[in-house]
């Protein structure tokens, strides 16, 4: 996986150092010489996360395995590892009010239950031992602190043995070259701002805002930025973005991102052939390849949406930067759990396609580099000796 590299050896340092300061404070006040804290490999990954002594039992040791499915949609060993990394975080920030492991531990799992649900019941808070208010300033702060990990958790393939590893997966399962990932754009529903309704208006007919995402053949997202009202045009979405002027300037050498029909004439992505130039067969199984691609986007939305409810409905928002901070908490967490194999909601459901916006030129269409690329592409590999 292109993102193991980078995101998990900056979690190994911040858990192993975490785990080497409570070890040193714990030898200093006892009188008999004790060993370290052991650090075991958690499940069949590369992730270490620390051991406490096992005379120590927090909060999570108390809830059993049906209490977590059900109220945070994440397994165990997942959990552990999302409380140990954040509290190390919390541990490792001066500027922090205060900190306390067994608050902090209450905190973090109702800010996870938050997301799980999108609400946050007393039942629940009252099972943690954290009263309302202190949760919802927690889910405040602790999205903050979960969306600046993002640069942990969510990488792109950037050196040329990574793409060009990225790029083999998706030739396997679809026989398209030089794709590194998906392109597309996750949509929350909302209640805008008054006087704007038509800006954040869809193209299913719903107040959304928009959220870019680009995902690797397994699912593990790759790059997510720039929020915007659903009604804008995904095109200009991608021009704006960073990922976007990457592209353009061949940061990624000459690969490209797979994205739908909606995206014509954005550099470097590649969309499905028009109807109006299916004109051989080689187009048509080239077309029936990349819908075979692009339609993976329904599951990966559909896990985000079902694992983390709170992205189904955001109600009314006052700014962008804050519903953005929320999606990308949990993109991370997404990531997290993908890593730890976790089972979707018995709830999955997948999330349908937007349909793009059609584009009436009344001109001449613009220049488009990528159609002789495809075509080039298509006659290439697509091309079988029946056709000839």
């Amino acid at each position: 996986m292109s993102l193991a590299g980078a995101m998990w050896f900056a979690v190994q340092d911040d858990l192993y150092s975490a785990c080497n300061d409570t070890t040193t404070t714990t030898s200093s006040n006892s009188s008999s010489t004790q060993e370290k804290h052991p650090i075991q490999n958690s499940i069949s990954t590369n992730i270490i996360v620390p051991v406490l002594a096992s005379d120590t039992h927090t909060l999570l040791d108390r809830l059993d395995d049906r209490f977590l499915s059900q109220c945070f949609h994440l397994n165990r060993q997942c959990l552990r590892f999302i409380v140990d990394f954040i509290q190390a975080r919390l541990k490792k920030d001066v500027f922090a009010a205060s900190y306390n492991l067994s608050s902090s531990e209450a905190k973090i799992l109702a800010t996870l239950s938050f997301y799980a649900h999108g609400s946050l019941p007393c039942k629940v808070t009252d099972r943690l031992g954290i009263d309302q208010t202190s949760a919802g300033e927690a889910v405040k702060s602790l999205t903050k602190l979960l969306s600046g990990m993002s640069p942990d958790f969510i990488t792109f393939p950037y050196s040329y043995n990574d793409r060009m590893g990225a790029a083999q997966a998706f030739k396997n399962i679809s026989g398209i070259p030089h794709v590194v990932g998906v392109l597309g754009y996750l949509h929350v529903k909302v209640t805008p701002p008054p006087g704007e309704e038509y800006m954040y208006m869809n193209s299913l007919g719903y107040h959304s805002v928009m959220m870019q995402v680009i995902f690797d053949v397994d699912g593990n997202l790759l790059s997510v930025e720039q929020c915007w009202p659903g009604g804008t045009p995904e095109d200009s979405v991608w021009a704006s973005s960073d990922i976007g002027k990457q592209f353009s300037t061949f940061r990624h050498g000459h690969t490209w991102v797979l994205g739908g029909r909606g995206l014509f004439g954005g550099g470097h992505v590649l969309t499905p052939v028009d109807p109006s130039r299916l004109k051989s067969n080689a187009a048509h199984r080239f077309n029936k390849a990349h819908a075979q691609v692009y339609g993976r986007m329904q599951q990966v939305f559909g896990s985000l949406k079902s694992r983390f409810q709170c992205l189904r409905d955001f109600g009314s928002i006052q700014t962008l930067e804050s519903v953005a901070c929320t999606i990308t908490a949990c993109c991370v967490l997404h990531n997290i759990s993908k890593k730890f194999s976790v089972q979707l909601p018995w709830d999955f459901a997948i999330e349908p396609l937007h349909p793009f916006s059609e584009v009436n030129y009344t001109a001449d269409p613009p220049y488009n580099y990528m159609q002789e690329t495809k075509d080039e592409m298509i006659g290439m590999f697509f091309t079988s000796a029946e056709d000839n």
